[in-house]
């Protein structure tokens, strides 16, 4: 009777060996899920904070801008009529390069080349080149012009970007600029909610990629015979005086 007993001992010790070693792989696969989770966790919570960094608030404060003479201005467009040179700016409220031109460029050529009646000037936007926000600005700017306003609210704009599609010309934002300019807001607010130039932003967009243009700012320098130049990139004033200069000599 010994032998049956000893064998049911040797059964029974297989048994719990098989058991202990289920329990052990069942306890390890656990671990390894544990660290797994924790881990895409670890991930999870670094992607959340780079992107709270990332995404920077914008001020709800509106910035008024400082005061700038426009010559002869009207729409989107400024200088004598028969001014023998013409300059179409091709631009988006988005682009930082464009609020460099705008900020250290622009002021040179409106004091010394439109308002001295060589250049009739005219600020052309890419649409959605950027993002909906230049468009959405793009259209608002349109619509400042219907009250002889373009201009005005030009330099609101740029003056009040804090990056590129992070709500700086969110809607509620851009009624707010056009109240601050003191604009007829119905007029306003009506014609920005019915997308009226929105057709006209876009079309901007397409004539300036017909003309050549990649990227923003580009300028387009048409000479009294009709020929062109275009400029891409916020060169210093100095390098536009000498397009113009070059433009001049060329009479029809």
């Amino acid at each position: 009777m010994a032998k049956p007993r000893t064998r049911q001992r040797r059964r029974a010790l297989k048994q719990r060996k098989a058991q202990e070693a289920k329990r052990q792989r069942i306890v390890t696969m656990l671990i390894i899920v544990g660290v797994v989770l924790l881990v895409f966790a670890g991930i999870i919570v670094a992607q959340n904070r780079q992107s709270a960094q990332a995404t920077p608030t914008v001020s709800a404060a509106v910035v008024m801008p400082e005061r700038r003479e426009h010559p002869n201005a009207e729409d989107n467009a400024m200088g004598a009529p028969n001014a023998p040179v013409t300059i179409i700016e091709y631009s988006d409220f988005q682009c930082p390069y464009c609020l460099h031109f705008y900020q250290q460029i622009e002021p040179e050529i409106i004091a010394k080349e439109v308002a001295q009646g060589r250049v009739r000037f005219i600020y052309r936007t890419m649409g959605d080149f950027i993002g909906q926000e230049s468009l959405d600005a793009a259209e608002a700017a349109y619509c400042a012009g219907e009250q002889n306003r373009f201009w005005e609210y030009h330099d609101m704009l740029f003056v009040n970007w804090q990056g590129e599609n992070v709500g700086s010309f969110a809607p509620d934002r851009l009624m707010k600029f056009a109240e601050a300019l003191g604009l007829d807001m119905d007029a306003f607010r009506s014609c920005f909610e019915s997308h009226t130039y929105r057709a006209r932003a876009m079309k901007d967009k397409q004539d300036g990629f017909a003309a050549g243009v990649r990227g923003t700012p580009s300028f387009v320098i048409i000479a009294p015979d009709g020929s062109q130049q275009l400029i891409e990139g916020a060169f210093p004033y100095t390098e536009f005086h000498k397009a113009i200069e070059e433009a001049l000599k060329k009479q029809p």
